[in-house]
């Protein structure tokens, strides 16, 4: 495992992350969440990230590694945007926000492995390789989410996300 495929497996893993997350304030108008419970229902979700980032670092540290936290993050949020994408309830809906907030730590841990992985003058370098494969998944992502919603179908951006994480836990697996 090397900087260059930790960084195809952050784009990978945010690129399913902007098909969808963008997407998620029409998921909520459409099981008729308010405007205060959606923003809410983020607070959950933040507050999910802190608790998951706080016990998935001590358990890379200490009994999983790394390559199986960043295993478990794809998983998690696999179920979780298959669960965004066909949630017939809002309970469904905030079960995913929370699953994927305790799971997905994928930034935390990749960051963790490129700042074990570089030395320390190559260290923000190695960070950079990270945030900038962040902001082009982020670029190509939205517009895709987007076009895969109005154009083929809403539950799309959801099945390929999931797919991508698939793809990414092979990929996590072999690097």
């Amino acid at each position: 495992m090397g900087l260059r495929s930790l960084t195809v497996a952050v784009f990978v893993d945010l690129l399913a992350v902007s098909l969808v997350v963008p997407l998620l304030p029409r998921r909520y108008k459409q099981l008729g969440v308010s405007p205060a419970l959606a923003g809410l229902i983020g607070s959950v979700y933040s507050a999910a990230q802190i608790v998951g980032g706080l016990a998935f670092g001590m358990l890379a540290d200490r009994v999983l590694g790394r390559r199986t936290v960043l295993l478990v993050s794809v998983a998690g949020a696999a179920v979780s945007y298959a669960i965004i994408g066909f949630a017939e309830s809002l309970s469904l809906l905030i079960f995913s926000r929370v699953l994927v907030g305790l799971v997905k730590q994928t930034m935390t841990t990749s960051s963790a492995l490129a700042s074990a992985w570089s030395e320390p003058s190559e260290r923000a370098s190695a960070l950079g390789q990270l945030s900038s494969a962040t902001t082009a998944a982020f670029l190509v992502g939205q517009g895709l989410g987007g076009l895969l919603a109005s154009r083929v179908d809403p539950r799309a951006p959801p099945a390929v996300a999931v797919a991508l994480y698939a793809a990414d836990a092979v990929w996590i697996l072999v690097m």
